[in-house]
């Protein structure tokens, strides 16, 4: 019998459970296709260091927000020294020090290729139908293909680990009046410019080096861009503003040393693995706001007045792109997907 090739797959966000779960649905798609080939270990950061006692740079904890949203005991004092550690991480995958990972798009956009930022922008799609059909149509493949052209780095599917995002806060927020009120912490520079937009003051989580988390986590009136699955406090302020999502990747070194027939054994798995994970994500949705009154999680859906009004703040980030951040032309096939009379 032919030995199984071990293929590490690597955790490297939390809340783990979400991405385990994902791996765990890779694992058990590609034996049903490449049965008795590969074996698959899923290693959080922390145990991929103890096992192999290399890179350790993934021990570099991003801080937490107490009461908003936490972070790794232990979690970095600042938030520049975590986001070092991600190009670490995306050179050590291309290398094949191990073989698939699952990563935020915000990251891949900031770190690997540009145009991947594109889905963060606010109110891009219009359902989840339109995240489907640009995700798993011609655009999503195009984005993973680019990706493998430009760096050692391939996409195989995208998925949400979390789906909508939204504002969670110490304090109830009511309406964008209270919420341009606070202190804000945002996911990419693209949310900045949309909450600014209303008024809000705003920390940028991923890309800024000057930000002290104190400031915001000493504030009673502080508030996060979150997910539900990421959010650890009570008042949820329900905007729906964009979507947070990632993609299961892997380098081409390992890539390159599959055959075809495996190779398109991957790309499936990931695809079906993909599509499984945001059904999951949209249910998890569902039973989080089911069972928010019981948990004690306030959650106040914004009006169609403010939703408006949010929206038409986000023109700001729409008009100052440039090609130098997104190609326009992508934005807008994304956009025209969901002009289409389905949706």
């Amino acid at each position: 019998m032919t030995e199984r090739r071990k293929i590490r797959w690597l955790i490297a966000h939390f809340p783990a459970y979400l991405f385990i779960r994902t791996a765990e649905a890779f694992s058990a798609e590609l034996e049903k296709m490449r049965p008795g080939e590969f074996e698959i270990e899923i290693l959080t950061m922390k145990d991929y260091v103890n096992k192999y006692n290399k890179l350790h740079e993934f021990l570099i904890a991003p801080p937490g927000v107490e009461g908003l949203e936490d972070g790794p005991a232990g979690g970095a004092a600042r938030w520049e020294k975590a986001v070092s550690k991600w190009p670490k991480m995306f050179a050590a995958l291309g290398d094949g020090e191990f073989e698939l990972s699952q990563t935020p798009i915000g990251l891949i956009g900031t770190h690997l290729y540009r145009n991947f930022s594109a889905i963060d922008l606010p109110f891009l799609f219009k359902d989840h139908d339109h995240v489907t059909d640009v995700l798993d149509g011609q655009i999503g493949d195009s984005l993973c293909n680019q990706l493998a052209k430009e760096t050692p780095i391939r996409g195989l599917a995208f998925t949400y680990s979390g789906g909508y995002r939204v504002i969670g806060s110490k304090q109830k927020i009511k309406n964008l009046t209270e919420l341009s009120a606070t202190k804000l912490l945002t996911h990419s520079i693209h949310s900045s410019k949309l909450f600014k937009g209303i008024g809000a003051k705003t920390f940028g989580k991923q890309y800024s080096t000057d930000l002290d988390l104190a400031d915001v986590a000493e504030d009673p009136n502080a508030a996060i861009e979150t997910t539900y699955l990421r959010f650890t406090g009570t008042h949820v302020y329900k905007t729906e503003h964009s979507m947070f999502t990632t993609s299961i990747l892997t380098g081409n070194k390992f890539w390159d040393s599959l055959t075809e027939d495996q190779q398109k054994a991957f790309q499936i798995a990931a695809k079906n693995t993909a599509k499984l994970e945001r059904e999951w994500s949209i249910e998890d949705a569902l039973k989080y706001e089911k069972d928010a009154t019981s948990k004690g999680i306030e959650i106040v859906d914004i009006t169609e007045e403010d939703r408006a009004q949010l929206q038409k703040a986000s023109a700001i980030v729409y008009d100052t792109l440039n090609d130098r951040d997104i190609d326009t032309e992508l934005v807008q096939a994304i956009i025209d997907a969901g002009n289409s009379t389905k949706h």
